[in-house]
């Protein structure tokens, strides 16, 4: 066992994980975060190089990670340098460095996977019964439960934040398990329902009665249901959801019965009717209460199609 390793397990006990909230974060916060914390106004300096390290999301999104790999991880690469070395971080003359002590937590924190939840679930706690759109968007946009992201990520889900300076505003996707999401997995999102933004459930099998879950996400500017067997019913759902600027209702079995609700959404740039059983009329209706908004239901160059056919998913406007 290398000295490393006894050194850590000397500090923490044996046997124990390295956690993010006890050992991690103490470190980051009085030897990092005076340069690297994300903007949280307008007035706020940007973390220097972009890269946020006050906040899970922060550091997930920038790229210093590679779980289970320290040796591969900026964060451990640049606090493990030679004292005098260009790139060591923090520099000497700001806080730097770091002691032995805390470099070999880090890089077992790292090699243990790089887990920011307590791993408990006790932290998750329960979905509000009446919860809505309106007391979501009404609800502050802090740092995202740890313990939510990691337990929707335990379901496959694939999280980011949707700007290194807003790390508290996230996506929500399922890139490769689509196939067996259920309306049970969608409702999981609501845990972090005041952080949500972009959710692309497309190919999911999600139905109009886990829209109405969906519904409740009050911060959506971004949704895709693309290929889903979501209809009319289901559009009804969503009609509490007023930052919606993209929609992507390709493929689905939606009608002009659904207009008059999407016509609603006065901050909608972009929605897409491709391959669904709305009508010429219906458009016609839709482009009349959103004349600024890019509607696509035909696919060939005079109506707009869609930047890429192979990727219907792709927010592109």
């Amino acid at each position: 066992m290398s000295c490393t390793c006894l050194m850590v397990l000397q500090l923490i006990g044996l046997g124990q994980d390295v956690d993010y909230k006890k050992h991690i974060a103490p470190i980051l916060s009085s030897k990092c975060n005076s340069c690297h914390t994300a903007k949280k106004k307008e007035s706020d300096k940007k973390p220097k190089a972009g890269l946020a390290l006050d906040t899970p999301t922060g550091i997930r999104s920038g790229g210093v990670l590679d779980p289970g790999d320290a040796s591969s991880s900026e964060l451990y690469i640049r606090v493990s340098l030679p004292k005098n070395a260009d790139d060591l971080m923090p520099p000497s003359d700001d806080g730097g460095p770091l002691s032995t002590k805390e470099v070999a937590l880090i890089k077992k924190w790292i090699d243990d996977g790089a887990k920011f939840s307590s791993g408990s679930g006790e932290a998750l706690g329960k979905i509000p019964a009446d919860l809505d759109a309106r007391k979501v968007k009404s609800m502050p946009a802090r740092e995202p439960n740890a313990d939510a992201i990691a337990h929707l990520e335990g379901l496959g889900a694939t999280i980011n934040p949707v700007s290194v300076t807003l790390p508290e505003y996230l996506s929500v996707e399922w890139i490769s398990t689509y196939y067996k999401i259920t309306d049970k997995e969608i409702e999981q999102i609501l845990h972090i329902a005041a952080n949500v933004v972009e959710a692309d459930l497309s190919r999911t099998k999600i139905t109009n009665e886990g829209l109405k879950h969906v519904g409740k996400l009050g911060r959506l500017t971004h949704l895709n249901l693309n290929r889903t067997a979501i209809g009319d019913k289901g559009i009804e759902a969503l009609a509490d959801l007023q930052s919606l600027e993209w929609l992507n209702l390709y493929g689905t079995k939606i009608t002009d019965a659904s207009m008059p609700i999407i016509a609603k959404y006065r901050d909608l740039k972009a929605v897409y009717l491709w391959n669904t059983a709305v009508t010429s009329n219906g458009v016609s209706t839709l482009r009349k209460a959103l004349p600024e908004a890019k509607i696509v239901r035909d696919t060939d160059d005079r109506a707009g199609r869609f930047d890429n056919l192979d990727d219907p998913g792709k927010f592109d406007f």
